[in-house]
Order: structure tokens, then sequence, then C-alpha cells
């Protein structure tokens, strides 16, 4: 490729799919950038004798849109979460007995996780375990939660 202005329209393919792949469905303009400079960047770095420059650049877009993601996703107010959907306890209060129909842990979990505002190591650690088996329990219980509100 002689620019980037050719490197970049040759691969807007394979941003699209990166912003697929990482199930972008709002803010595509900002994910979209994020992927452009990233891109920029590969094309900067490539070095030819380390393979090609397409799983490179694959790579280096995917990289970034994940790290634009965490960046958007601190700055959500609360509101904008899927657990604020749910109404408050002063609001609601079969939302108490719904949480308690719960298993302990998977309360234990949703209460260190949305009231206390510790993150899923901090949880795991706490509670004896695994990162991933927190992040299936909270998981489950907001999808268990969301479908007793439902009923």
């Amino acid at each position: 490729m002689h620019s980037f202005e050719q490197l970049l329209d040759a691969y807007q393919p394979m941003i699209s799919s990166v912003l697929r792949k990482t199930h972008i469905y709002k803010d595509h303009e900002i994910f979209r950038q994020a992927a452009s400079i990233a891109l920029w960047k590969a094309w900067q770095n490539f070095d030819e004798s380390k393979g090609s420059f397409a799983g490179y650049a694959y790579r280096t877009m995917y990289g970034a849109v994940l790290d634009e993601l965490k960046k958007v996703s601190k700055d959500l107010p609360m509101e904008d979460s899927f657990f604020a959907t749910f109404p408050s306890v002063e609001q609601e209060p079969k939302m108490v007995l719904l949480i308690q129909s719960l298993p302990e842990v998977s309360q234990q979990v949703l209460m260190m996780s949305y009231y206390y505002g510790y993150t899923a190591a901090e949880v795991a650690e706490k509670l004896a375990l695994s990162v991933p088996g927190v992040k299936k329990r909270k998981k489950l219980a907001l999808l268990r939660l969301k479908e007793l509100l439902n009923d």
C-alpha cells in the first residue's frame, strides 16, 4: 500500500468485522475512529519478519476497540447499566423478595458488585470463587431477576 488512506479504505470491511465481533451497536464512529487509529499504529509498527500484516492489524484494532469499550463503560452513569433497569427497593418491595429467592452466593455477588462496587476480582477473593465463576453467577442472577420481573 502506498498511503495510509488507501490502506484505510482497503481495511474498512475488517474494521466493520471488528465492530460486529465486539457487539458494538451504538456510537459506531467513536469505535471506528479507535480502530482507524489502531490501524495507523499497526501500519507504523509492522515488522514483515513477524508475520502477515492483516493478522497484526486485526489484533491491534480488536484490542483498541476493547480498550475504548472499557473506557466508555467506566464513564456510563449507573442509570445506563443493566442492573439499573430494575426498580429500587424503595419503589418496589417485590424486588427484595425476588433477590431473596436467589441462591445465597448469587445474592452476595450482586450485593458486593452493585451495592459495594467491588470488582469481579475482589468479589472472587472475598467469596473464595474464581473470577469467571463470579461473572457467571452475576450474569445468571441478573437474567433470573429479569425473568422473575417479567412473570
